[in-house]
């Protein structure tokens, strides 16, 4: 077998192509996830810092550029950079100065900060060094920052990337400067990319552990079956005892091996039903062919006259006419095992069945001085095949004539109602022992006491094959020494309507 195709490789491959697809989304969603917020944390943070400058510096410079002097009727504000007065750029300083005191400096590396006029021109800043080398971009060419007063921007400064954000401070709502926050986000991009270097060696490493584990549990789950299949190797036809190992689990494995060891009580009961029959067809053909064989024999061994030359061949007739009936009653039940057996229905009367039937056995009857009646209380119309029905009440009739004796009494009573018909045919004969009864059915069954009257004990298993292609019910009650009553219940239907008397 290979390998490759086996359940537990395609499982553990299955499991594998979605564990990954899963870890992947999982994983992807979670730096994607993990990025926005470490972004919005910052664009917060330098937004909240702006804000808070911002919140400082306004009471002091609404008291310095609410300064008036003599013949203004309106503040003065500044319209760029020189004309910020002095003590505003000192407020300005003294601002920065406590904003680094009360941070520590703990941002001095990161957070950058510059003030600077609306003609572009610097106030103040805390950039010193290689800070001081980078290149803001023009507020005043940001469409966003135009028409909302502040915005955000990424740059990259020497292959590093620089988060800014802009903020116009107003004072009576007029502009008065630009506050701009930087912070590198050069640390926060290398390790976003520590992470995704992290999930891609993570992912194959857990999706091989998992397809190892689960390698090794489909490999365990699977062991009953491979025990299952080794036994099931060892039943053959010779050899049927044989049965699967259950785990006595519960699981599909254990009702698997439950439901195919029943199959196998089925096929074992089956092929001994199959052999029993084919020992008791050899049985069968083995006697009237000894009879044809000992005829001829007979017959070859010295010359004989003409009479008993026709004796002989009358002999031989018979026990080939046996022959023929066993081989035609054989058949019938083989179309029946096979559900083959091919019935003609057609709505007929059991009432004319029945008194064309029994018509046949009134001779007999009064041969055996039995007393034959038949009672037929009300008629019954079924749908059915009028030769199969002639054979079935044949074959009980003829049953209950042979095991009666002399002076006994056998009845057939029909009646019907509630769209059932139900045939009774009773006798007075020898009976059958109770714990016999369910066996009378079976194909070759014959009591020990009925095997010294004529027949092969094919005809009850006949007649209940009929029945059962008919869709009728067959019962037998008997009670040895009293005799024995057959029931029958078939499903009736409507007469058909006589147009004649309409006529």
């Amino acid at each position: 077998m290979n390998p490759l195709r086996s359940v537990k490789f395609q499982l553990t491959l299955w499991y594998a192509f979605i564990l990954t697809v899963l870890l992947s989304l999982f994983a992807f969603w979670m730096h994607g996830e993990f990025a926005r917020t470490l972004y919005r944390d910052v664009d917060r943070s330098l937004k909240a810092e702006a804000g808070a400058l911002e919140a400082s510096l306004t009471p002091a410079l609404e008291k310095i550029f609410h300064h008036r002097p003599s013949g203004e009727k309106t503040p003065r504000f500044a319209a760029n950079s020189l004309d910020v007065p002095a003590e505003a750029r000192q407020k300005l300083r003294e601002t920065l100065a406590q904003w680094e005191k009360n941070e520590k400096r703990l941002h001095r590396s990161l957070l950058m900060l510059r003030f600077e006029g609306l003609d572009h021109e610097p106030l103040l800043s805390n950039l010193k060094g290689w800070e001081r080398e980078i290149l803001y971009p023009d507020f005043e060419r940001d469409a966003v920052f135009l028409d909302q007063g502040e915005s955000f921007q990424t740059i990259h400064f020497q292959k590093k990337p620089i988060r800014l954000y802009y903020r116009l401070a107003r004072l009576r709502r007029r502009p008065v400067f630009v506050i701009q926050c930087g912070h590198g986000i050069h640390e926060l991009k290398n390790a976003l990319d520590r992470l995704r270097f992290v999930i891609l060696i993570s992912i194959p490493g857990a999706v091989a552990a998992a397809c190892a584990a689960g390698w090794f549990l489909a490999k365990r789950s699977f062991r009953p079956m491979d025990l299952m299949i080794r036994e099931a190797k060892q039943i053959t036809a010779a050899y049927l005892k044989g049965r699967l190992p259950r785990t006595a689990s519960g699981d599909e494995l254990d009702r698997l091996a439950e439901t195919l060891n029943e199959m196998m009580d089925r096929i074992e009961s089956s092929t001994r039903a199959i052999q029993d029959f084919s020992s008791d067809i050899s049985h069968e053909l083995k006697t009237p062919l000894a009879i044809i064989r000992g005829e001829i024999d007979l017959a070859l061994r010295r010359e004989r006259s003409a009479e008993a030359l026709i004796e002989t061949l009358k002999v031989i007739g018979e026990e080939v006419n046996e022959l023929i009936r066993l081989v035609d009653d054989l058949m019938l039940l083989v179309r029946s095992d096979a559900r083959r057996l091919r019935i003609e229905k057609k709505k007929i009367s059991l009432q004319t069945i029945l008194q064309q039937v029994a018509a046949r056995f009134q001779e007999r009857a009064q041969a055996k001085k039995i007393v034959f009646s038949s009672e037929y209380l009300k008629d019954a119309w079924i749908e059915g095949d009028d030769v199969y029905l002639k054979r079935l009440f044949s074959n009980l009739l003829d049953n209950a004539l042979k095991f009666t004796p002399e002076s006994g009494r056998v009845s057939v009573k029909l009646d019907c109602s509630n769209r059932a018909a139900r045939v009774e045919i009773s006798d007075s004969g020898v009976g059958i022992e109770p714990e016999l009864q369910s066996k009378v059915f079976a194909r070759f069954y014959r009591a020990d006491g009925a095997r010294s009257y004529e027949g092969v004990g094919l005809g009850l298993n006949i007649a209940k094959a009929i029945c059962d292609a008919h869709g009728a019910a067959i019962q037998l009650l008997s009670r040895p020494g009293q005799g024995t009553r057959v029931l029958l219940q078939f499903p009736a239907v409507s007469s058909p309507i006589d147009l004649s008397l309409f006529m």
